[in-house]
């Protein structure tokens, strides 16, 4: 009589296991790739260095140049910024050839792939006059037309209008020294801007007066449209003396110090820029950089008549592509995984790592999607990313999982994975010059602005999980 063998049931489930895993393994359902860091100096839209376009003694500005523009692009910079003396206009409204020039000028700044820090100045060389307040008002009621037509290319509105160039230094009108003025001046340009867009003042304490709040932006405040978080600061007189020749207010070293921890909490989410002015002690690199990352600056000038002999001393010190590099956001991805293999109307799952190597982070709204494109018809899909690329703090490493669906009819075939960060207006949503590039090797793509995840995944009939969610890709 055969006698039958009982084998443990545990043992089997076990075995099971080891050959399923062991076929995962042979057949992957996803694949890691790990990104190469560039060094490369490369223009990235609303960060780094700027040219300033500003009066020619006390003569009215001309309208701007494309082929000037154009070389300010040229020479990896994306940014200018436009200063207008509005002195004919102290007793009388805008006239509407102004407003028509400054209509222009947006329209050949975005033809030329930059966008403008604009100010507006009542006086230049010597000082001067400004106007009254009733006059300010009712000269940004006027702008508030162009302001909402071309948005799209203005990075950021300094307050400008008061005093002394439009510094707030020095006012005939007595407006910097009343703190109601001030709060006026700046309310007053935050309502005829559009909410996407940010006020830069001149000096850190206005803000703590204009909000009757000495605490920084908290993250649960940021980017929500409010005033004091569209509120940022310009600083134009950087490291020109210890206090920055008046920025802070004080020449004591303890409350110099308690106003730039405060820049140092408010501009995680709000706009830092301003420019050079005089050498001083305080240039040198390592103190440059000290100050630039822990004010978290994104703008600075790079203009012969201003801060020249700075920039050249830190070319010597060898700090100068550093400070090129760092400026604002510069997002190197670390690695990514992605799906190999889904069927349509499938699941696709994918995360990515990406790091900030920059001294801040993005100010201005800004799009995240994920592209499949088919590499024979280059048919393309995009999903877009509930991750906000404004919170990717400086020397953070940010963790973005991805989840959505593939469309039941798209078409089978191979389809290549890039990550797309364009700008998320209209006119420049498929404008390359305006997408933000990662600081990687061999993923910029130029034609498109998109960066290459360097991956293809296949979309078949064959099994898989379903998605049952509702962001699908969608075709375009």
């Amino acid at each position: 009589m055969r006698r039958i063998k009982y084998i443990n049931l545990s043992f089997i489930l076990v075995l099971v296991a080891l050959i399923c895993q062991s076929n995962m393994l042979a057949h992957p359902s996803s694949v890691t790739t790990v990104y190469e860091r560039s060094d490369e100096n490369f223009p990235n839209p609303e960060r780094g260095f700027y040219v300033r376009f500003h009066p020619i003694g006390n003569q009215p500005v001309r309208p701007l140049e494309l082929s000037k523009l154009q070389k300010v692009r040229s020479q990896n910079m994306t940014l200018i910024r436009r200063i207008y003396l509005i002195a004919e206009f102290k007793d009388k409204p805008l006239s509407q050839s102004f407003l028509d020039m400054v209509s222009n000028d947006c329209e050949t700044a975005r033809k030329a792939g930059v966008k403008m820090i604009i100010r507006f100045s009542y006086n230049w060389l010597g000082g001067g006059s400004d106007a009254p307040l009733v006059r300010i008002h009712s000269h940004l009621e006027q702008l508030e037309p162009v302001f909402k037509a071309h948005y799209d290319v203005i990075a950021f509105l300094e307050a400008g209008f008061i005093g002394y160039w439009g510094e707030w230094n020095r006012s005939s009108n007595a407006l910097r020294e009343n703190p109601k003025a001030r709060k006026a001046v700046l309310f007053k340009a935050l309502s005829v801007l559009p909410p996407e867009r940010m006020v830069a003042i001149r000096y850190p304490y206005y803000k703590r007066d204009a909000f009757n709040n000495e605490n920084p932006l908290r993250s649960e405040e940021a980017f929500n449209g409010s005033y004091r978080a569209r509120t940022g600061a310009h600083n134009d007189c950087f490291l020109a003396d210890v206090d920055d020749w008046g920025t802070y207010n004080s020449l004591d070293s303890n409350e110099i110090d308690r106003q730039k921890t405060f820049l140092n909490l408010d501009n995680r989410y709000v706009v830092q820029g301003g420019e050079l002015c005089n050498a001083s002690q305080y240039d040198d690199c390592p103190n440059a950089l000290k100050e630039l990352a822990r004010m978290r600056w994104s703008t600075l000038n790079f203009n012969p008549s201003d801060g020249a002999e700075i920039i050249e001393d830190w070319e010597k010190q060898g700090c100068l592509e550093e400070i090129k590099r760092r400026l604002g956001y510069r997002f190197h991805l670390l690695k990514s995984v992605t799906p190999l293999r889904i069927k349509s109307g499938g699941r696709f799952s994918m995360n990515f790592e990406i790091i900030n190597n920059g001294w801040a982070s993005p100010y201005n709204p800004r799009k995240l999607e994920i592209i499949l494109r088919n590499r024979e018809t280059l048919k393309e899909y995009f999903l877009p990313v509930d991750n906000n690329p404004q919170m990717w703090m400086p020397s953070t490493k940010n963790v973005v999982n991805i989840t959505g669906g593939i469309p039941a009819d798209m078409p089978p075939g191979e389809y290549q994975v890039f990550l797309n960060l364009p700008d998320p207006t209209p006119r420049l949503y498929n404008r390359p010059e305006y997408s933000i590039r990662l600081a990687n090797k061999n993923v910029w793509e130029p034609s498109t602005g998109y960066n290459s995840l360097l991956k293809s995944v296949i979309v078949d009939s064959s099994t898989g999980e379903d998605y049952l969610g509702k962001k699908f890709f969608i075709s375009r």
